[in-house]
Protein backbone atom coordinates (compact mmCIF):
# COMPACT_ATOMS: atom_id res chain seq x y z
CA UNK A 1 0.00 0.00 0.00
CA UNK A 2 1.57 3.06 -1.34
CA UNK A 3 1.23 6.01 1.30
CA UNK A 4 0.14 9.29 -0.13
CA UNK A 5 1.61 12.18 -1.00
CA UNK A 6 -0.38 15.16 -0.68
CA UNK A 7 1.70 17.94 -2.68
CA UNK A 8 2.56 15.46 -5.80
CA UNK A 9 0.24 15.04 -8.07
CA UNK A 10 -1.61 11.58 -9.71
CA UNK A 11 -2.37 10.51 -6.18
CA UNK A 12 -3.85 6.90 -6.20
CA UNK A 13 -6.43 5.92 -3.75
CA UNK A 14 -6.28 2.18 -4.32
CA UNK A 15 -5.78 1.59 -0.86
CA UNK A 16 -9.70 3.09 -0.58
CA UNK A 17 -11.02 -0.44 -2.42
CA UNK A 18 -9.14 -2.72 0.79
CA UNK A 19 -12.67 -3.02 2.53
CA UNK A 20 -14.11 -4.83 -1.30
CA UNK A 21 -14.53 -8.48 0.07
CA UNK A 22 -12.46 -10.25 -2.72
CA UNK A 23 -15.53 -12.20 -3.55
CA UNK A 24 -17.59 -9.18 -4.44
CA UNK A 25 -14.49 -7.88 -6.87
CA UNK A 26 -15.28 -10.04 -9.87
CA UNK A 27 -14.39 -7.08 -12.05
CA UNK A 28 -10.77 -7.00 -10.44
CA UNK A 29 -10.18 -10.29 -12.56
CA UNK A 30 -9.22 -10.56 -16.52
CA UNK A 31 -13.31 -10.23 -16.84
CA UNK A 32 -13.44 -6.47 -16.57
CA UNK A 33 -12.20 -6.30 -20.09
CA UNK A 34 -14.84 -8.25 -21.97
CA UNK A 35 -16.96 -6.53 -23.86
CA UNK A 36 -19.76 -9.01 -22.62
CA UNK A 37 -19.07 -8.27 -19.18
CA UNK A 38 -19.76 -4.39 -19.65
CA UNK A 39 -22.62 -4.86 -21.57
CA UNK A 40 -24.31 -7.30 -18.63
CA UNK A 41 -22.77 -4.77 -15.85
CA UNK A 42 -24.11 -1.71 -17.19
CA UNK A 43 -27.22 -3.38 -18.64
CA UNK A 44 -28.21 -4.64 -15.32
CA UNK A 45 -27.42 -1.20 -13.74
CA UNK A 46 -30.28 0.55 -16.49
CA UNK A 47 -32.80 -2.13 -15.68
CA UNK A 48 -32.16 -2.49 -11.73
CA UNK A 49 -32.38 1.27 -11.68
CA UNK A 50 -35.74 1.24 -13.36
CA UNK A 51 -37.69 -1.28 -11.90
CA UNK A 52 -35.28 -3.12 -8.95
CA UNK A 53 -33.88 -5.74 -8.06
CA UNK A 54 -37.48 -7.68 -6.97
CA UNK A 55 -38.94 -6.90 -10.40
CA UNK A 56 -35.22 -7.69 -12.30
CA UNK A 57 -34.75 -11.51 -14.19
CA UNK A 58 -31.64 -12.46 -15.73
CA UNK A 59 -33.91 -13.21 -18.82
CA UNK A 60 -34.83 -9.73 -18.84
CA UNK A 61 -31.40 -8.42 -18.34
CA UNK A 62 -30.04 -10.70 -21.12
CA UNK A 63 -32.97 -9.76 -23.50
CA UNK A 64 -32.05 -5.95 -22.97
CA UNK A 65 -28.31 -6.29 -23.39
CA UNK A 66 -28.92 -8.64 -26.46
CA UNK A 67 -27.39 -11.54 -25.59
CA UNK A 68 -28.47 -14.59 -24.21
CA UNK A 69 -28.77 -15.96 -20.80
CA UNK A 70 -26.37 -18.48 -21.24
CA UNK A 71 -23.32 -15.73 -21.76
CA UNK A 72 -24.43 -14.16 -18.71
CA UNK A 73 -23.99 -17.88 -16.29
CA UNK A 74 -20.70 -17.55 -17.66
CA UNK A 75 -19.87 -14.46 -15.50
CA UNK A 76 -22.39 -14.62 -12.67
CA UNK A 77 -24.35 -17.98 -11.25
CA UNK A 78 -26.78 -15.58 -9.48
CA UNK A 79 -28.68 -11.93 -9.83
CA UNK A 80 -27.54 -11.23 -6.76
CA UNK A 81 -23.81 -11.53 -7.83
CA UNK A 82 -24.94 -9.22 -10.50
CA UNK A 83 -25.95 -6.48 -7.80
CA UNK A 84 -22.56 -7.08 -6.10
CA UNK A 85 -21.10 -6.49 -9.34
CA UNK A 86 -23.06 -3.58 -10.03
CA UNK A 87 -22.49 -1.91 -6.54
CA UNK A 88 -18.68 -2.40 -7.00
CA UNK A 89 -18.86 -0.97 -10.18
CA UNK A 90 -20.40 2.03 -7.82
CA UNK A 91 -17.65 1.57 -5.33
CA UNK A 92 -15.15 2.18 -7.49
CA UNK A 93 -16.83 4.73 -9.91
CA UNK A 94 -17.18 6.92 -6.63
CA UNK A 95 -13.49 6.31 -5.52
CA UNK A 96 -12.59 7.86 -8.80
CA UNK A 97 -14.39 10.88 -8.17
CA UNK A 98 -12.42 11.03 -5.35
CA UNK A 99 -8.87 10.65 -6.36
CA UNK A 100 -9.87 13.24 -9.23
CA UNK A 101 -10.22 15.55 -6.17
CA UNK A 102 -7.17 14.84 -4.26
CA UNK A 103 -5.36 15.11 -7.28
CA UNK A 104 -7.38 18.99 -8.46
CA UNK A 105 -6.45 22.23 -7.54
CA UNK A 106 -6.39 24.02 -4.23
CA UNK A 107 -4.17 23.38 -0.99
CA UNK A 108 -4.19 20.15 0.38
CA UNK A 109 -6.63 20.82 2.96
CA UNK A 110 -9.16 21.65 0.27
CA UNK A 111 -8.37 18.95 -1.56
CA UNK A 112 -8.84 16.53 1.01
CA UNK A 113 -12.25 18.29 1.78
CA UNK A 114 -13.74 18.44 -1.84
CA UNK A 115 -11.87 14.49 -1.97
CA UNK A 116 -14.52 13.34 1.11
CA UNK A 117 -17.39 15.55 -0.12
CA UNK A 118 -16.84 13.56 -3.43
CA UNK A 119 -17.25 10.16 -1.67
CA UNK A 120 -20.07 11.49 0.40
CA UNK A 121 -21.86 13.59 -2.12
CA UNK A 122 -21.50 10.55 -4.96
CA UNK A 123 -24.64 8.53 -4.08
CA UNK A 124 -26.86 12.41 -5.24
CA UNK A 125 -29.17 10.88 -8.22
CA UNK A 126 -28.14 7.11 -8.43
CA UNK A 127 -31.79 5.86 -9.08
CA UNK A 128 -30.67 2.25 -7.92
CA UNK A 129 -29.74 3.30 -4.18
CA UNK A 130 -33.56 4.93 -4.53
CA UNK A 131 -34.77 1.59 -5.92
CA UNK A 132 -33.23 -0.73 -3.52
CA UNK A 133 -34.13 2.03 -0.51
CA UNK A 134 -37.99 1.27 -1.63
CA UNK A 135 -37.76 -2.50 -1.86
CA UNK A 136 -35.77 -2.83 1.56
CA UNK A 137 -38.42 -0.85 3.40
CA UNK A 138 -41.53 -2.24 1.68
CA UNK A 139 -40.55 -5.21 0.93
CA UNK A 140 -38.09 -6.52 3.03
CA UNK A 141 -36.02 -7.50 0.69
CA UNK A 142 -33.14 -8.52 1.79
CA UNK A 143 -30.72 -8.58 -1.08
CA UNK A 144 -31.42 -4.98 -1.47
CA UNK A 145 -30.94 -4.06 2.13
CA UNK A 146 -27.61 -6.04 1.63
CA UNK A 147 -26.49 -3.83 -1.17
CA UNK A 148 -27.52 -0.66 0.35
CA UNK A 149 -25.32 -1.22 3.40
CA UNK A 150 -22.51 -2.76 1.04
CA UNK A 151 -22.36 0.74 -0.41
CA UNK A 152 -23.34 3.22 2.65
CA UNK A 153 -20.42 0.80 4.06
CA UNK A 154 -18.02 1.72 1.95
CA UNK A 155 -18.80 5.01 1.76
CA UNK A 156 -18.24 5.33 5.30
CA UNK A 157 -15.32 3.31 5.03
CA UNK A 158 -13.54 5.06 2.38
CA UNK A 159 -14.06 8.66 3.89
CA UNK A 160 -12.77 6.99 7.02
CA UNK A 161 -9.59 6.39 5.48
CA UNK A 162 -8.80 9.51 3.58
CA UNK A 163 -9.56 11.00 7.36
CA UNK A 164 -6.68 8.62 9.02
CA UNK A 165 -4.17 9.54 6.11
CA UNK A 166 -5.01 13.66 6.44
CA UNK A 167 -4.60 12.83 10.59
CA UNK A 168 -1.31 11.04 9.93
CA UNK A 169 -0.34 14.52 7.75
CA UNK A 170 -1.68 16.41 10.06
CA UNK A 171 -4.31 18.14 8.10
CA UNK A 172 -7.14 17.95 10.73
CA UNK A 173 -7.20 16.89 14.35
CA UNK A 174 -9.65 14.17 14.65
CA UNK A 175 -9.79 11.73 17.69
CA UNK A 176 -12.34 9.20 16.63
CA UNK A 177 -12.25 9.26 12.40
CA UNK A 178 -14.53 6.50 12.44
CA UNK A 179 -16.95 8.42 14.36
CA UNK A 180 -16.80 11.23 12.06
CA UNK A 181 -16.77 9.67 8.72
CA UNK A 182 -20.06 8.42 9.83
CA UNK A 183 -21.48 11.43 11.23
CA UNK A 184 -20.28 13.11 7.42
CA UNK A 185 -22.50 10.44 5.79
CA UNK A 186 -25.58 11.06 7.41
CA UNK A 187 -25.42 14.94 7.65
CA UNK A 188 -25.03 14.87 4.26
CA UNK A 189 -28.04 12.50 3.80
CA UNK A 190 -30.35 14.95 6.49
CA UNK A 191 -28.93 18.16 4.31
CA UNK A 192 -30.53 16.23 1.02
CA UNK A 193 -33.23 13.51 1.16
CA UNK A 194 -34.58 14.31 4.75
CA UNK A 195 -34.09 18.37 4.70
CA UNK A 196 -35.73 17.96 0.91
CA UNK A 197 -38.61 16.64 2.05
CA UNK A 198 -40.02 20.55 3.82
CA UNK A 199 -37.60 22.84 2.20
CA UNK A 200 -35.94 23.88 -0.94
CA UNK A 201 -32.63 21.96 -2.12
CA UNK A 202 -29.68 23.54 -0.46
CA UNK A 203 -26.82 23.99 -2.99
CA UNK A 204 -23.81 21.98 -3.37
CA UNK A 205 -21.77 24.82 -2.51
CA UNK A 206 -23.58 25.65 0.88
CA UNK A 207 -23.63 22.14 2.12
CA UNK A 208 -20.31 21.64 0.99
CA UNK A 209 -19.35 24.46 3.55
CA UNK A 210 -21.28 23.36 6.22
CA UNK A 211 -19.60 19.42 5.94
CA UNK A 212 -16.31 21.25 5.74
CA UNK A 213 -16.91 23.08 9.11
CA UNK A 214 -17.09 19.50 10.91
CA UNK A 215 -13.40 18.89 10.33
CA UNK A 216 -11.97 22.33 10.79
Amino acid sequence: MNEMEWDEPSIKLSFMLDHLPEEGCIQMTNHHTDERYMKIINTATEVFSMIGYKATTVDRIAKTAGISKGAIYLFFETKEEILIAVMDNYIREMIGKAEEAINGEGTPEDRLYRAIYACIMYRKNLCILDKLTLEAGQFGTVVSHNALNKFNNATIASVRQLLDKAVERDLVHIENTEVTAFALAHLYDALTAQWELHHEPLKDEVIFEMLRKVLM
